[in-house]
């Protein structure tokens, strides 16, 4: 059941065929039987993924950079959040490999269309939110 005082204010998440995270009280159903869950907290999946996520990575190895360096600039630039994840690049390649841990100024808002734009060129397995 999703009362009001959440209802409203999270208008605009409730579409059809829409995922939604709702945490809840589980309670038992009296009247119906069974049990039913009060929400406390809705959010979208983009919410989600901020609120549970620890931090998003983009894996890129060398010598085929499958995205350029200006091109990953802009994709995260209109994805920027001071409420986001922070940004983590995997880079491998020759043998090495390193963690570049982007600046706070680069927090980001994984959204659906940031992730499948980063996935068509990177691959899907080199993009993930780590939890």
């Amino acid at each position: 059941t999703v009362y009001s005082e959440q209802f409203e204010p999270n208008r605009a998440f409730f579409k059809e065929d829409e995922f939604l995270v709702v945490q809840g009280k589980v309670s038992e159903d009296r009247f119906n039987g069974g049990l039913r869950v009060s929400a406390e907290k809705v959010m979208d999946i983009a919410a989600a993924r901020i609120h549970y996520g620890r931090q998003f990575v983009l894996s890129l190895t060398y010598p085929t950079p499958q995205i350029g360096v200006i091109d990953l600039k802009e994709a995260l630039s209109s994805h920027r959040s001071d409420t986001g994840l922070p940004v983590t690049v995997h880079y491998t390649g020759q043998g090495i490999g390193c963690d570049i841990v982007l600046g706070d100024v680069w927090r980001i808002s994984p959204n659906d269309g940031l992730q499948a734009f980063l996935m068509a060129r990177l691959g899907k397995d080199a993009v993930t939110v780590e939890y």
